[in-house]
């Protein structure tokens, strides 16, 4: 009988492949959407809520940096959707200022006609600070 010997360097390298995968899947699949994104039509939206911290255990930036957590809402034929996009602050007290600036201002999304509850946000910039939407969520 034929035995299989796991060795831990092997089962390492077995999940650095699939998260590697997975992380390539992702970011593929985000810039296909933005690619496609071009022909998408807008809408108004409106900055919903921002929250300053860390979020996840492995936000993946250095301490120094804080994500400001941001909704907007929109609505597509009568019904309300929502989305979700972050942006970086040196502190948490200019954090706390970009949500004081950005909560109820009106932004532009473009939406997928067919699923109109994927959408991104036009700007790619928001008050002198780049806009980030995760692949993850941009997909419904």
């Amino acid at each position: 009988m034929l035995e299989v010997h796991w060795r831990p360097s092997l089962i390492f390298q077995l999940l650095t492949m699939v998260l590697v995968s997975y992380m390539i899947f992702a970011d593929v699949r985000y810039t296909l959407r933005r690619r496609a994104s071009k022909n998408w039509p807008t809408t108004a939206a409106e900055v919903d809520s921002g929250v300053v911290g860390f979020r996840g255990p492995l936000s993946g930036l250095p301490r120094i940096l804080y994500r400001v957590h941001f909704t907007y809402s929109y609505c597509v034929g009568g019904l309300k959707h929502s989305g979700r996009f972050f942006l970086l602050a040196n502190s948490k007290n200019s954090g706390d200022e970009l949500v004081r600036n950005l909560v109820g201002r009106n932004v532009l999304a473009k939406y997928d006609d067919r699923k109109p509850g994927v959408a991104l946000l036009i700007d790619q910039e928001l008050v002198g600070k780049r806009v980030m939407q995760g692949p993850s969520w941009t997909y419904r």
